[in-house]
C-alpha cells in the first residue's frame, strides 16, 4: 500500500470538524451502544476527492465500542503498521454523532445513520497522508460499522 498512516490513530479523527448533518431524527444512543467492527474506514482527499483509501479493504481490522456512560474506544489494526487505540466520550444528538477524543481540544462530527445492524458514520475532518510523504492532508472520513 502506497499510502501510509501519518501518527497515532488519533489522526483518524484528526483536527476540529465540522458538522455536516443537520435537524434529522437518528438513531437512540440505546441503539448505538455496542460494539461494532469496522467493514469500512475510508478517506477521502478534500483536494483531490478521486484519491481514497479503506483501511479495511486493504486487509487491516478496526472496531468501535460506545459504552451507556458516554466514553467510546475505537481500535484499528491496518495491514502495514503497527495498530493503535483511542478513546473519548461521545454523545448523539438527532442525525449528528459529536465524538472528543482524550487528550485533544478538538470534536469530531458526524451524520449519522443506522439501519439494521449497520452503523454509518460521514463525513467527519481528518488527515491522511495519502502520498506517503509523511505530511498529513485533509480528508474526509467515512466509516461503516456491524455488529
Amino acid at each position: 500500500m502506497a499510502a501510509k498512516r501519518s501518527g497515532l490513530s488519533l489522526l483518524l479523527f484528526v483536527g476540529a470538524a465540522l458538522a455536516c448533518g443537520g435537524d434529522g431524527v437518528g438513531p437512540s444512543a440505546d441503539e448505538v451502544v455496542g460494539t461494532w467492527t469496522a467493514t469500512k474506514v475510508e478517506y477521502v482527499s478534500v483536494s483531490q476527492p478521486v484519491q481514497t483509501i479503506d483501511l479495511i479493504a486493504e486487509g487491516g481490522t478496526g472496531t468501535l465500542a460506545f459504552s451507556a456512560a458516554g466514553t467510546y474506544l475505537f481500535t484499528l489494526e491496518p495491514i502495514d503498521t503497527p495498530g493503535q487505540v483511542d478513546t473519548g466520550a461521545w454523545e448523539l444528538d438527532g442525525d449528528i454523532l459529536t465524538m472528543w477524543p482524550r487528550g485533544t481540544n478538538f470534536e469530531m462530527r458526524f451524520d449519522v445513520v443506522l439501519s439494521g445492524n449497520r452503523l454509518t458514520l460521514s463525513g467527519g475532518d481528518a488527515q491522511f497522508d495519502f502520498d506517503g510523504d509523511h505530511e498529513a492532508d485533509d480528508a474526509k472520513l467515512y466509516l461503516v460499522l456491524v455488529r
